[in-house]
This record gives structure tokens, sequence and C-alpha cells, in this order.
């Protein structure tokens, strides 16, 4: 047995066949000799004809496969990125997204009446800017045109939906969840376009068992963090519509089966077994939309830096660890946080940048806290649904598997000394407390790191307040809670910016410094669910520190807001000295992260340049428009009065211009 194989056995993950292609030592997401695996992907993808991987992956063909597969024969081998490899795709491929086609504008409509409570006229007018780029970024299925033999990577849905925008051209899972809370709020045409998508994922876990990590057939192995559950249960607690339940309920329980069948592990401690989940991809190919980035971190036997430094590999990868490395690199983009330092065994290879940084992946090897907060929530969410529709034993049995799970992150996940929850890493039969050391910053209230390291931090370490996992005493205590939570209103205070994604700085786009919108949601929803009343013996403190942590709530929701102004006003100037704002619209650009460094600028690292639109930032910041709206204030971008401490400067509009000059290239084509 191939010792990649032996790990999904050992983990207990049995691959979900019905979404898999498996031939041999090969495991693809799909059976596409085009778009999954095969000679005529890794030939392409490794001439680079695309800067981005994902470029290729994403074209239809304009010819039936059979034609497309016979002309990639007559090429000449080794493809090289020259004027044949062009010619052929030219002749074959369609333009990418070309499948999926624009709503007409006139067909939707917007009703933001919970602008009307925001007090700030600058902040409502710029939350109504955001609003209007729904529209920009919804789409439709509209097919593969009069071929009726030629393929695309696009997996149909029948309503519209919301893209996150850029070079995500499709509907993604985790996104969605984000994306809703804005549509709903958004109302008019978009209240529909929410349910919309949440029945098109209802179909995915009818067609497949599980939603996939995008609506794309390369994404057909692996799924996203689990949150369509919560996608009905926001729908209908903003309707009140619940008759959505009728058909979710039982495609809801399968998608939970799908995790618990295929992505559990039972650990015993102290005689007792605690059963949690991972990430865990059975996948032994570099992933098609990341097909060269996978291939170099893989097979490539010098690592060149960014100062242009080479370090050699001592030995190459065997054949089966390069296979666990490709299942890995899949199971770090099932997370959605790929990548972080969270999943490497060895964070000092990309602190340093000194080897290649996602070499030591270990993604399926750790019990993340996150995960387990979303199937908790999920679990009691389920109970509740059942609850609703009359099913008392089945809402005590989902009432029951929340309960154990919470038991079992608190032994497993919690650290009482550092009064926080970590990943547990079963390569090491440890929680990981402890990251290596680098030039960032580590919040006052965390100490006894051992020498060369710091504690680790990351807004993981509060999916339990958001989701409810956290034991009642953690979670129903507000100076619990204040105490958990004194690890961010540190950072906080040190940073210009928001919470970045974790306390390293390693290049990867989930780490310092960059600032996720769905993580300060959950960082500020996790604030918010404290209960004003408390099991405290002084109850005197109990609503000091309640009131304490509200206005917590309020400091990063503002934060968020500065930040997302801020670097929106930065590039409406850019795009105004360029003379490049069309339809009258400002110019200024959602991205999908920011950076803690300043409250205008857009974060960066990873596989890809940062991308605008963007979904889950916009509707994160319409979430805080309409939660926190009478409490806003207008974001100050020019003396400092919104940064916190200050500790770190400001950029400029001008120092946006140089300092990425491809914004103003866009503006100016």
């Amino acid at each position: 047995m191939r010792a990649s194989r032996a790990l999904w056995l050992l983990s207990g993950v049995l691959p979900w066949a019905a979404a898999l292609y498996e031939n041999g030592s090969v495991v693809a997401p799909c059976d596409s000799p085009i778009y999954c695996y095969g000679d005529l992907l890794r030939e392409i993808e490794l001439a680079r004809p695309f800067a981005d991987s994902k470029t290729f992956v994403d074209l239809p063909t304009t010819r039936p496969l059979d034609e497309v597969l016979a002309a990639f024969d007559e090429l000449e081998k080794p493809i090289q990125n020259n004027t044949a490899l062009h010619d052929f795709l030219s002749d074959y491929f369609g333009q990418a997204g070309s499948e999926l086609e624009a709503v007409p504008t006139d067909q939707l409509r917007t009703q933001p009446d919970f602008l009307d409570a925001v007090n700030s006229t600058e902040v409502a007018d710029f939350v109504k800017e955001v609003i209007d780029i729904w529209p920009d970024l919804t789409r439709r299925y509209a097919g593969a045109g009069n071929c009726s033999d030629c393929v695309n990577s696009f997996i149909p849905v029948s309503r519209t939906f919301v893209v996150a925008g850029g070079r995500f051209r499709e509907p993604y899972y985790w996104d969605s969840f984000w994306i809703i809370e804005g549509l709903l709020r958004t109302k008019g045409s978009f209240t529909q376009i929410a349910e919309n998508i949440i029945e098109n994922f209802l179909d995915f876990v009818q067609d497949f068992g599980f939603v996939p990590n995008g609506a794309r057939r390369y994404y057909l192995n692996r799924s996203q963090p689990p949150l369509l559950t919560q996608m009905v249960r926001v729908y209908v607690e903003y309707t009140q519509n619940y008759t959505l339940l009728e058909r979710a309920l039982p495609l809801l329980k399968a998608e939970y089966d799908f995790w618990v069948k295929n992505r559990t592990v039972t650990l015993e401690r102290g005689g007792k077994n605690y059963t949690l989940n991972h990430y865990a991809v059975s996948n032994t190919q570099p992933r098609p939309e990341s097909y060269y980035e996978d291939y170099v971190t893989a097979n490539n036997q010098s690592y060149y830096n960014e100062a242009g430094e080479i370090f050699n590999a001592t030995d190459p990868l065997t054949e089966a660890q390069i296979e666990t490395l490709y299942s890995n690199l899949a199971s770090g983009a099932e997370s959605g946080w790929d990548y972080t330092s969270r999943w490497l065994a060895n964070p000092n290879d990309a602190v340093t940048d000194t080897f290649f940084p996602l070499r030591s992946l270990n993604t399926a090897n750790i019990l993340p806290i996150d995960l387990n907060s979303i199937l908790y929530y999920n679990e009691i969410t389920l109970a509740a649904f059942h609850t609703r529709t009359g099913n008392a034993s089945a809402a005590q049995a989902w009432s029951a598997r929340a309960t154990a799970r919470s038991e079992a992150m608190y032994a497993l996940l919690w650290d009482q000394e550092h009064y926080s929850y970590f990943d547990y890493n079963l390569t090491s039969g440890a929680k990981n407390i402890y990251v290596v050391a680098d030039n960032s910053s580590v919040p006052a209230d965390l100490s006894g790191a051992p020498e060369g390291h710091q504690v680790a931090f990351s807004p993981a370490q509060f999916y339990p307040f958001w989701t409810g996992a956290a034991p009642a005493a953690l979670k129903a205590d507000p100076s619990a809670v204040k105490r958990v939570y004194g690890r961010v209103e540190a950072l906080l205070d040190d940073r210009a910016g928001a919470i970045a994604a974790s306390n390293l700085k390693t290049g990867q786009q989930w780490d310092e410094p960059n600032v996720w919108p769905p993580l300060e949601y959950i960082i500020i929803q996790g604030l918010l669910n404290v209960p004003v009343s408390s099991s405290s013996s002084s109850a005197t403190n109990a609503e000091t520190d309640y009131v304490q942590t509200q206005s917590l709530a309020l400091k990063f929701a503002q934060r968020y807001l500065d930040s997302t102004f801020c670097t929106w006003q930065a590039t409406a100037a850019i795009a105004a000295s360029t003379n490049s704002t069309e339809g009258g619209k400002s110019g200024g650009i959602m991205f999908e992260k920011y950076s803690d460094t300043s409250i205008d600028a857009a974060g960066g690292g990873g596989e890809y340049e940062v991308v605008e639109g963007f979904g889950w930032s916009n509707g994160v910041l319409i979430w805080i428009a309409d939660v926190f709206g009478e409490r806003l204030k207008t974001p100050s971008c020019s003396d400092g009065e919104s940064k916190g401490a200050g500790k770190r400067r400001k950029r400029s509009a001008v120092e946006i211009d140089a300092w990425d000059g491809k914004w103003v290239k866009r503006f100016a084509s």
C-alpha cells in the first residue's frame, strides 16, 4: 500500500468516490483529461501561457473534446510557451468565464433600508456605493453555446448567484456565507438571490453528497468550511421564511455525514475517546487551478527567495512524499486558509524565506479549532431546526452530538495557562501552542514561550465564541470572555489596521499582515454573543465586563470600517488622477484582504495578486453598517485618529501609487 493511501486509512479518512477519479496512483478531482489530470493539463500548465494557473482550467473549449485532444497530440513535445501553443489555445478554447453571463442591472433592485440608521452621511454613502457592486458580481450560467460536444470546467447551476470577484469567476462555498449576510440586508432582488445561492449548494449536496470548494469540476475532491447550515440559519432568521427547511433538512444532514465519514479522527485521552474533525483531501496530483505552483513546490530542487538567494534541497522528495504533499496542499485549500503557518510543520522556512515555504505542510494532521467550531454550530442549529419542525428525538440527538464535540474541544484544544484554544497536532500529539518567533509584535499578555518562540495567535482561536462551542463557564461569563479577548485587544491597540490572520510573517496570505474580513466578523460576533446576565459572583463586575466586551466589539467594527473606507478613498484618488473612473462611479476598490499595518492598504502574498470585488468584504461591511449603524463614526484617513496606538505609520494615497503600480495600470487600461 502506498504511504499516502495509508495516511488516509490511519487518519480515518475514506475517499469520497462519487467525486474522485482514481486510476492506479492517480487520484484526481474528476475524470476530465483537460481540467483535472493528464498530459494536456500538465504540459500546458508547466509551459505557463498564463501568469495565473487558474486561467487555463477556466477556459471552455470551442471544439468537441476529441478534436481538442487530437490537436494537442499533434503539438511538439515538450510544449513551450510559443506561437504554436498560443495558436492552439486560440483555436480550441474560449475566454475564461465565458460560460457565464452577467444579469442585466435593470433586473436587480436594491433596498438597503438599514442605511437610514447610519448617522454618518459619509459612511452611509460609502456603504451604498459598495452595495451597488452587487449587480456587477451577479451571474448566471449560460452554457457552452452551440457546441454540443464542447466541454468546460464549470459545474452548471440553475439559479443566479454572486461571485467573489476577479479570478474567482464561480460561486465559492464559504465566501457565500458572508455574501448572503450582505445580500439579505441589501434586500430588493437580492433576498431571492441569497436563497438562490443556498438552493444551488443544496443541489450540489444532492448531486455529490457535499458542497465542493467552488462550482468547478476541478474542485470535486474537496469542500470548504461547511457553512451551508449557517447560510440556511441566517436566511430563515432574517426573512422568517422557514419553508426552505423542508428541502434543506435532509440535505444538511447528508452534508454533515460527509464530514463525519470522511474527515473524522478519534483520540483517547485519560481513558476517554474524543472525536473531532480535520481537513483531509484524497489527492495525488497538483491542484489544477494552481498546477504550476504545486509542481514547483513538490519537484524543484532549488528555492529562490525574494532576495534572489538560492537554497538547494538536500534530497528530492520520494514519490510517496510528493503524493502526501499534494494531498496536504489540497487539504489546505479545503480549509479556506490557503495557506497559513497553522498548517506548517516547519514555519521557520517561511519566516526566514530560506526554503520552499509550503513543503512542510501538515494540514491533514491538524485538528483545527475553526472546523470543529463550525461543526458544533451545525449540530446545535440542526437541533433547533428539528425542534421547530416538531421532531424532539432528532433535536435531542443533535444536541448530544454538539455537547460531545464541545467537551472534546475543551479537552483537546483548550489551554488554561494561556486561556485560549489552540489547534491540536496529531504528529506531535500536542496542542500547537508555540510558533517560531520573528520580528512581529507579540500581544503583551502572551508570555511563557520558550526561547526563540512566541505563543501562537490566530483569529481561529475565537471561533468557539462565535459558534458557542466554548463551554458555558467561558462563553456566558463576560469576565472570562474579556480575558480571552485580551490578546486580540492588545493587537488592535498595537496595529494601525485591523487584526491579521496570525502573528507570523511568512509571505503566505493567511498570515500577518493580512486582514481577512470573515475573521473580523468572527471576532466581533463572538463579543456580541456575550449574554447580558452572568453567573459571576459579582453582578456589578459582570455588568462592567459586559459593557466593555460590547465596547470592544464596536472598536473592532470601526477599525474594519476604517480599513475599507480609507482604502476605498485612496484607490478612488488614484483612479481620479488617471481619469479612469467609469459610469459615474468613484473608482474605489473593495479588496479580498487588507493590511494590519495601515488603514488604507490592501493585503498581499500567496499564490496570486490581491483580488478586487469583493464578495465577502462587501458582505462584512454591510453587516457591520447594519449592526453598528448609529454608533459608527466617519473614518479619519489622514490624521491617524482611527489608528489605535498608531505604532505603524499609515500609507498615503501617493505612497500607494508608488507601492502598487498595478492599480494604476489597471485603471489606465
